[in-house]
């Protein structure tokens, strides 16, 4: 009696991990065992342009081949925000502000608040005062000057 090369039985379980390359071979092509459903070698070098969609989900899972990746992000909201309110565009503000709540609003009111009253364009100066209290100006006077009259204040003042 002549012994078999390999006991396709033995091992069957883990076949995948398990086997020698060689015993998959021979075990696929004497008695239809541990046979892959593709070929995942044959064409990977064009697999997202060839391949249908059930092989590269096959070959992904079970190989770790031809898998997808992720796409990038269309904006990066960390790049540039020192500057977003004249350097970006608005379908970055929007998406940044939609999707990381980044730029959400028209003007940044803490970007040269110091110099506000000079540099900043009044439309900005309107928001930020209405919408932030930031950048407001005073045209009214006090009804009173407190400091007038302090000395003598009891007998003086109404």
């Amino acid at each position: 009696t002549t012994s078999l090369p390999y006991d396709c039985e033995a091992g069957y379980d883990n076949w995948e991990q398990g086997w020698s390359q060689g015993k998959k071979d021979w075990c696929c092509s004497k008695v239809g065992r541990a046979c892959d459903p593709y070929d995942c070698n044959a064409g990977l070098a064009t697999a997202e342009a060839t391949w249908l969609p059930a092989k590269k989900t096959w070959c992904c899972a079970n190989k770790n081949m031809a898998c997808t990746t992720t796409t990038s992000l269309p904006y990066d909201c960390a790049a540039g925000y020192d500057n977003w309110e004249q350097g970006w565009s608005q379908g970055k503000k929007d998406w940044c502000c939609s999707k990381v709540g980044r730029a959400c609003d028209p003007y940044d009111c803490n970007a040269g608040l110091a110099t506000a009253e000079a540099t900043w364009l009044p439309a900005k100066k309107t928001w930020c005062c209405a919408n932030k209290n930031m950048a407001c100006t005073t045209t009214t006077s006090l009804p009173y000057d407190c400091a007038a009259g302090y000395a003598n204040w009891e007998q003086g003042w109404s």
